[in-house]
């Protein structure tokens, strides 16, 4: 580097070390920053002799040196600005004006530093290495560069204010905790009575921190939040029958009264990332436990219906969907002939779930199921190609299924086993307007839901008793019903169309409502896919959609708003390629990829070639 960069760098570590190191009333700060200055315009009086010295064509060159040290100069002058002397001059009517100015002033100074001094230092690095033959198209470029650096790092200034300002964090890692959903602040909101929340982790952890971020989104007067350290509290820990570290709880009530609902977490980060990730999900789960009393949910069984048993086929096993309901604090129970299927349905049921069955109900089931519904029960009814014939529940709804096709697509489908039979694993957006698939018609441009096996469900007759009927999901437009179990479309005889795939149906309770309390209402959810409920589809992480429809459905059945919404999670999704996927990914990577980046070094060595020996 030439004596004139070498000045100035001194000159400007000077100054640092004068008004950052020592500072305040330190008697050597003046005397290292003015000497700091004067050494910093002996370096550019160095370069501007230079320029003077320098032939004709040179001098353009020297006189970048100049105009970006001189910038980089000038940010003296506006750090002169921030001094707490000239500040008290400018005699500011209040606090807030003053601190905004500083904030100002003190970010355009940094600026004007880095883009002048890393566009100065460029530049002379460029005369120090060829300063006989000085080219200068090539000091333009170093200069430039090092100018635009200058500006892209000094970003970082603003960037930092607005951050600690906002309280806000940028994670651009791979690790990502959960932030709260529309569901968890739905059930916050909606609180009637106080929830006291304790998370025990050691004040000092990162752990703590990543907690701290989600809970500041939920904290209000009815939802409070306390940090403690289980060693700290001894007394408190042992109230809430907590252990050690690594929990939350959530506490309602006082005295006998009082309810407390654990959430284990994990007591240092790397045994909590799992549970981070979603964390939403664990601490909705944990206040609808805490805040809600359980509700009963039962499947009618006894008639081939699918099951949560675990030696259950994966296409007609409900494992996953238990477990998502008993998350949400119902109780989910059998309903056979000995419960009361046959003759009057429980008085505690919130909801019936009639999945799929092979075999017929007889008339007293169906009779007892239609009688619980009119008198204000909720249904929801899952169909399949092949199950039995519900057309006694289905016909007072409007409602009629042909379980002797199945739908098919060639166009949008998810393949599983690169077959044809993948075609009848339908993948749909089109949503309609109902408070079942609220969640999903506001997002359905990334809520895909997947039907692996849908039947022809459509509208027929009228709803009884005043009831109403809405088609709440479709399939995309070019499905059809395969009646020959090809799954290969036959222009002659199938016909593309959307096809319904779900339709929601309420009316009047015929029961006489309690005094003083408004007249209810029965509700339906009726699916011409059960499989869509299945532990092949019900996967949270890898379908949401399927998921988040499954949590709308039961919140608008239950008549409970509050359950609805979306649970956030950062759970890492499987990727999976189908074999066309697989041949495009292999012949991108190994041919594509390193083919472009050839050609354009080919490109670019070329076009060195016709520049080669021009002097700009």
């Amino acid at each position: 580097m030439r004596l004139s960069g070498i000045l100035y760098l001194a000159g400007f570590f000077l100054l640092l070390i004068g008004e950052r190191v020592l500072g305040g009333d330190d008697p050597m700060r003046l005397g290292l920053s003015v000497a700091g200055v004067l050494v910093v315009v002996a370096g550019l009086g160095t370069s501007l002799r230079t320029l003077q010295a320098a032939r004709p064509d040179q001098q353009p060159a020297h006189t970048q040196a100049l105009v970006y040290g001189a910038l980089g100069l000038s940010s003296l002058l506006i750090y002169a600005l921030t001094l707490d002397t000239v500040v008290d001059k400018l005699g500011f009517a209040d606090d807030e004006a003053e601190t905004r100015y500083r904030v100002v002033v003190g970010s355009l100074w940094p600026i004007l530093w880095l883009a002048g001094t890393l566009g100065f230092l460029a530049v002379e690095r460029a005369l120090a290495v060829s300063p006989t033959l000085v080219m200068p198209g090539r000091v333009r470029e170093a200069g430039m560069g090092g100018f635009s650096t200058g500006l892209a790092l000094a970003m970082l200034f603003p960037l930092n204010y607005l951050g600690a300002e906002l309280n806000e964090r940028w994670d651009f890692g791979y690790f990502r905790t959960a932030r709260p959903g529309t569901s968890t602040k739905a059930v916050v909101d909606g609180l009637e009575e106080p929830v006291d929340v304790y998370l025990f982790f050691p004040v000092a952890s990162e752990l703590t921190d990543e907690l701290r971020t989600y809970f500041l989104d939920l904290e209000n007067e009815r939802f409070r939040v306390h940090y403690v350290d289980h060693a700290l509290e001894p007394e408190l820990s042992k109230d809430l029958q907590v252990r050690d570290n690594g929990t939350i709880v959530f506490a309602r009530g006082e005295g006998e009264d009082r309810q407390l609902q654990k959430v284990n977490i994990g007591k240092d980060f790397d045994s909590a990332k799992r549970k981070l990730r979603k964390l939403d999900e664990e601490v909705r789960d944990g206040l609808f436990r805490a805040v809600r009393n359980k509700r009963t949910v039962y499947f009618t069984v006894g008639h081939g219906e699918m099951f949560w048993d675990t030696e259950s086929d994966p296409e007609r096993k409900l494992a996953n969907m238990k477990k998502i309901l008993t998350g949400l604090n119902f109780k989910v129970k059998e309903l056979g002939l000995a419960g009361g299927l046959a003759t009057e349905i429980p008085d505690d049921a919130t909801a019936v779930v009639v999945a799929a069955p092979t075999s017929a109900l007889d008339d007293a089931e169906l009779a007892a199921l239609n009688t619980y519904r009119q008198n204000g029960g909720s249904l929801l009814i899952l169909m399949e190609p092949g199950a039995a014939d519900l057309s006694a529940l289905l016909s007072p709804l409007g409602m009629a299924f042909d379980s002797s096709v199945t739908l098919a697509s060639d166009q949008n489908f998810l393949p599983k086993v690169q077959g044809p039979t993948d075609r009848a694993n339908l993948v749909t957006n089109k949503y309609l307007t109902h408070p079942s698939v609220t969640t999903l018609s506001r997002n359905s441009r990334e809520a895909i839901e997947v039907f692996i096996g849908a039947g022809a469900l459509t509208e027929q007759g009228e709803v009884a008793a005043g009831g109403k009927r809405t088609v709440t999901t479709r399939t995309l437009p070019e499905v059809w019903a395969d009646k020959d179990g090809d799954y290969q479309f036959d222009a002659d005889a199938e016909k593309r169309e959307a096809w319904t795939l779900a339709m929601a149906a309420s009316g009047p309770s015929a029961a006489a409502p309690a005094e003083g309390a408004e007249p209810g209402e029965y509700r339906v959810v009726v699916v011409a896919d059960g499989t869509w409920t299945s532990d092949l589809a019900m996967q949270p992480e890898r379908l949401p959609a399927n998921y988040q429809a499954l949590i709308d459905i039961f919140a608008w059945l239950a008549q409970d708003n509050a359950m609805a919404g979306t649970v956030n999670s950062e759970e890492d999704v499987k990727i999976e390629h189908s074999k066309e996927g697989q041949g495009w990914f292999f012949y991108g990577t190994a041919f594509v990829a390193p083919l472009s980046l050839f050609g354009l070094g080919m490109i670019r060595i070329q076009l060195r070639r016709k520049n080669k020996g021009t002097v700009r």
